[in-house]
């Protein structure tokens, strides 16, 4: 079910009237129910795959909190339920990745030929539910979870569903502590309407407009120009950000007016001076989940230069295979990772002690990073393609020779003002004196906002596409 479809807004309207007009021990059955009929709208064996996974979970956590009430020991227990989760996700997600790579590393076509008989398909949100999933059974471990939940606030965890099916991945302490206690005022309620008015905006205006734009580009790049290719790059950064960016937008906006507040996922990275702020601000939940549970239990940076320099390429290389079972996330992931120990070698300090780049040299500080991770993106998105991922990307690295010739990009000044666009929402994301001026404005901004976007839809929109995150 789409955020930016007309089942999802009747679903909500509905729980949301509802939610508050029934009592606190009324509300938490509510929302599961909302979040089952949710789930549900992508299919029924999917949905009953997804229960049997939690439930097995809550089982394991169960004896987690036994173990520790009576003093024993639950790394085993830990261990296994972590296994179990990954072989879940490694069975839905990497089974076909796994049999190709046999295939490359054997010279055969054998595996693949045999992967070609069988049907696996990929349940929705496995990805983002598995890590909050571990990350809650870790947390246990940890004690940070000491006393025992009931099943229903375990279930509701999980399923929450206005950010279940792409975040953010919550924490325990996000949202634990607070289900019993959801607060709603005049404040929350224009701050999640805003906040749902900017995810529409970002995802229907800007990132399904710029998909229109550029996908053609991408099935033949090396018949482009460079300039076509270049404005091409950063045309799919921004979708990517406005597309996932605006879906945790919705997904925040839903959470507020339903009395709850959930993490941000991204603060205006492309305003990062430094490629370690940038990943401090683009995917938050994904970052911080992939150095708390991996790469600080590798060893951090507690071991010298170049462990530290190991361990953040293992994290950014497996943060990359998260995303797709193919080569070109892999290496997606793996390029962020040398970014991140280039940066780290040349500036080897704490970037929060640094002093703060301004004027010209915090310009082409921003630029630079930027293009990085622009030109990542290439490897991202041609990773869609399958197969023929990383042939795709060297087209598209080769058409970059072609000054003069090549085909030209027609509607380009419509993907430089959506690219402009971005990047005015990104300012509005980082500078948090812009949101606090925009907040002070609310009573007549909200009405003006909410006119202007349903105009826009009107004229940019073509129904709703899904988001890039769901099929991850």
């Amino acid at each position: 079910m789409l955020f930016n479809s007309l089942p999802y807004l009747a679903l909500f309207s509905l729980t949301f009237l509802l939610y508050w007009s029934l009592p606190q021990k009324g509300r938490k059955p509510l929302l599961l129910v909302s979040s089952l009929l949710f789930y549900f709208y992508s299919g029924a064996a999917f949905s009953i795959h997804f229960l049997l996974v939690i439930a097995v979970n809550f089982y394991f956590s169960l004896k987690l909190w036994e173990n520790k009430r009576e003093g024993k020991s639950t790394s085993k227990l830990l261990a296994w339920i972590i296994v179990l989760n990954f072989v879940n996700l490694a069975f839905f997600k990497y089974f076909y990745f796994f049999l190709d790579s046999l295939d490359f590393f054997t010279g055969s076509l054998q595996f693949s030929e045999f992967g070609k008989g069988i049907h696996i398909p990929l349940p929705l949100a496995i990805s983002f539910y598995t890590f909050q999933l571990i990350a809650l059974q870790v947390d246990i471990h940890r004690d940070h979870v000491p006393e025992r939940i009931s099943a229903l606030d375990y279930f509701l965890f999980i399923l929450f569903f206005p950010q279940l099916i792409a975040g953010p991945i919550m924490r325990t302490t996000d949202f634990l502590p607070k289900l019993d206690k959801p607060a709603i005022d005049f404040n929350r309620v224009q701050w999640g309407i805003f906040l749902i008015l900017s995810g529409l905006f970002k995802k229907v205006v800007i990132a399904d407009n710029i998909s229109g734009i550029i996908s053609g580009i991408y099935q033949h790049p090396g018949e482009y120009n460079f300039f076509s290719l270049y404005l091409v790059t950063f045309g799919f950064a921004c979708q990517v950000y406005c597309d996932f960016s605006g879906y945790t937008d919705m997904a925040r906006g839903s959470a507020y007016l339903l009395g709850y507040e959930i993490p941000e996922n991204f603060r205006g990275p492309f305003l990062s001076p430094s490629f370690r702020e940038f990943w401090g601000r683009w995917h938050v939940t994904l970052s911080t989940w992939l150095r708390d549970y991996l790469y600080i239990p590798l060893g951090g940076s507690r071991g010298g230069f170049w462990r530290t320099q190991g361990n953040s390429m293992i994290t950014m290389t497996l943060g990359g295979l998260w995303h797709g079972a193919n080569f070109g996330y892999v290496i997606w992931g793996a390029y962020l990772g040398l970014i991140l120990g280039v940066e780290r070698f040349f500036s080897p300090g704490d970037p929060k002690k640094e002093e703060e780049p301004r004027g010209w040299k915090r310009f082409w500080k921003v630029a630079l990073i930027v293009h990085l991770f622009a030109i990542s993106g290439i490897f991202f998105r041609t990773a869609a393609a399958g197969k023929n991922s990383l042939s795709l990307a060297w087209d598209y690295f080769t058409g970059f020779l072609n000054i003069i010739g090549g085909k030209a990009l027609v509607r380009w000044e419509e993907l430089a003002a959506f690219i402009l666009f971005t990047f005015l929402w990104n300012a509005v994301q980082y500078y948090p004196s812009i949101r606090e001026k925009i907040q002070i404005r609310f009573r007549w901004l909200l009405p003006s906002f909410s006119i202007i976007i349903l105009l826009l839809m009107g004229i940019f929109g073509d129904g709703g596409g899904e988001f890039i995150y769901f099929q991850f």
